[in-house]
């Protein structure tokens, strides 16, 4: 059974995974400012894993 109510996907209030919801980027509920990802969407893992790269990159060239 799918769900269409977004604040399913919240825990512990700030993580948030809802595959049926589309965005990336989530304002978080209760709080002025904040935003979080949503890590039900696949195109969060692809951003979070090529920024992982070129930090990894980055150490390797000018730090190491």
């Amino acid at each position: 059974m799918k769900s269409k109510n977004r604040d399913d996907g919240w825990f512990i209030g700030r993580l948030y995974f809802n595959r049926e919801d589309k965005r990336v980027i989530i304002k978080r509920p209760g709080s002025g400012f904040g935003y979080t990802f949503n890590f039900g969407n696949r195109w969060t893992w692809i951003w979070n894993l090529i920024f992982v790269i070129i930090i990894a990159v980055f150490v390797n060239v000018f730090i190491l």
